[in-house]
């Protein structure tokens, strides 16, 4: 996020999932990769400040050896970045309103790993709330193929305990959910 007086602020780098050009999970660690965290903060501060840009902005970027190279500029709060509502200090949407209205830009902290799991064309099930960590985010939309209805934030600093509850979490979901709970699973070993 970028403020009216140009000091800009970022989220640790997020790992994303995506299955048939879908976001389908997201895991953030409070610890990423310092060299690739300081290019992506040079390289996202550097387009902010030449388009005097104010808010959120999300940057999603390829990994190509040691570097990254930028795939998409999404000039708002973007999925990747939702399991900051639980994850984080402050929420990517809360930093977005508060750029907006000129208000304290405090840098997110970001202490503990968070996975977000979106859900798409799945009918609301309040299984999920009787896990430990399952934060329900739901839209209210219709339930149709392919639309994203919600997703589910899980938080917590204990890794054992976080992948644990999304072992619990396969059987209540449908099957192609599976591949990115062991993809999350992996980010977080």
């Amino acid at each position: 996020a970028r403020g009216h007086d140009g000091r800009s602020v970022f989220y640790p780098l997020t790992h994303n999932l995506h299955e048939d050009g879908i976001l389908r999970t997201s895991v953030a660690l409070p610890q990423p990769n310092p060299a690739l965290q300081q290019q992506a903060e040079q390289m996202l501060a550097a387009i902010l400040n030449e388009l005097n840009y104010v808010v959120v902005m999300a940057m999603e970027c390829f990994i190509v050896g040691d570097r990254l190279l930028i795939n998409e500029l999404a000039p708002r709060v973007h999925n990747s970045g939702h399991w900051t509502q639980n994850g984080a200090s402050i929420s990517q949407f809360e930093l977005h309103l508060r750029a907006i209205t000129d208000l304290p830009l405090p840098p997110p902290v970001v202490n503990s790993p968070s996975v977000m799991i979106n859900l798409i064309g799945t009918d609301l099930n309040y299984d999920w709330l009787k896990l430990p960590l399952v934060h329900l985010h739901w839209y209210d939309k219709e339930v149709r193929p392919g639309r994203k209805v919600g997703h589910l934030n899980l938080t917590d600093s204990d890794t054992d305990r976080l992948s644990a509850t999304l072992e619990a979490l396969k059987p209540l979901l449908l099957p192609e959910y599976a591949s990115g709970i062991f993809w999350a699973q992996a980010q977080l070993a």
